[in-house]
């Protein structure tokens, strides 16, 4: 009787190595993965739980994933700043620049309407970012890395609404600081979302969204029928 296959094809077979425990995910997933642990740390903990190595227990991964996908702790850090706080918003900017590269009928009333609303999304608006955004937002202060993103993130959100209150403003004659409106527009939705956020008997999320509309129809006028 012959052995069950030659010899070299043994030695083949025993030099075949196990696949890499995450050959089969795709970068992008476990880009999420770290992302999405990342931020239950955050949410959990506050900064001082954002640590590789707490991360890494979360996720279940070694240090070096997170050295990998994002140049370690500031890389991710930076990164749990954009899904947390402008994913949202960001989403809307696209989604109203493609329908107006689209819709070449679509009102700029109706653009600046959607995106006003995106504010105010629970998704968004939501109680259960506060110690996210809490840590994030003092960790600028002191984090360069973190708050070059901050600007760059903020001025590209600032400029997109600008041009949707200018959008509105010019055909109807309105003579309005679009740019200082945007930024005016901006802190009063952070102001009453950390209000909501600490007592919500001061004001509900349709309030927050009625006083932002107002703040931009006091000078634009009507939008909401937009």
């Amino acid at each position: 009787m012959t052995e069950a296959g030659s010899a070299p094809e043994k030695r083949k077979r025993g030099a075949r190595k196990s696949p890499p425990r995450f050959s089969r995910e795709q970068a992008d997933v476990r880009r999420a993965m770290l992302i999405e642990a990342a931020t239950r740390c955050l949410s959990v903990g506050g900064i001082g739980a954002f640590t590789v190595d707490r991360i890494c227990k979360e996720a279940g991964v070694s240090r070096g994933l997170i050295n990998h996908h994002f140049e370690g702790r500031d890389g991710l850090l930076v990164e749990v700043y954009k899904s947390s706080l402008y994913a949202s918003v960001n989403n809307q900017i696209a989604e109203a620049k493609r329908r107006r590269g689209e819709a070449y009928d679509w009102p700029p009333e109706a653009s600046l309407a959607a995106l006003v609303r995106s504010n105010f999304s629970p998704e968004y608006f939501s109680r259960d970012n506060l110690l996210i955004w809490l840590s994030l937002w003092g960790e600028i202060a002191v984090n360069p890395r973190l708050k070059t993103a901050h600007r760059e993130l903020y001025d590209a959100y600032r400029a997109e609404l600008a041009e949707d209150i200018a959008a509105v403003a010019v055909p109807r004659g309105r003579d309005v600081d679009a740019p200082a409106l945007a930024r005016n527009f901006i802190a009063l939705v952070d102001g009453l979302w950390l209000e909501w956020c600490l007592d919500e008997s001061v004001v509900t999320p349709q309030a927050a969204e009625a006083a932002g509309f107002e703040m931009l129809e006091a000078q634009l006028g009507p939008l909401r029928g937009g």
